[in-house]
């Protein structure tokens, strides 16, 4: 399993951007980039959702959710768990609707979950 970091690019079913930014997660780097973890994620805004019903947009603006298990169970950084990057899909937006993450890179650093 591997972190999720602030250069990959999460975006929900209609192809809004997460905007991912790394605070508690800033002193661990991977490949100079920091680690998110379950606090740095959430209510993270989402930009450029082009959902809508019958014509009326209703983007996906936040992320409101992150089961348990899509964090990691060895790695915390300052008090926090680590989002892990194969269990993106698990965490929800405030439309319902499940991240994807786009291009995925090559990491320097693997974790058991």
């Amino acid at each position: 399993m591997k972190p999720l970091l602030e250069n990959d690019k999460l975006v929900c079913a209609h192809q809004g951007i997460v905007q991912l930014k790394s605070d508690k997660g800033k002193d661990l780097l991977v490949d100079d980039n920091g680690v998110i973890t379950e606090s740095d994620l959430m209510n993270s805004p989402i930009s450029g959702c082009s959902h809508n019903i019958l014509g009326v947009p209703k983007p996906c603006t936040k992320i409101v959710q992150i089961p348990p298990n899509a964090l990691s169970e060895t790695l915390e950084v300052n008090g926090e768990r680590v989002v892990l990057e194969d269990m993106v899909s698990m965490i929800m937006t405030d439309n319902g609707v499940p991240l994807q993450l786009q291009g995925s890179q090559e990491k320097s650093l693997e974790l058991d979950k």
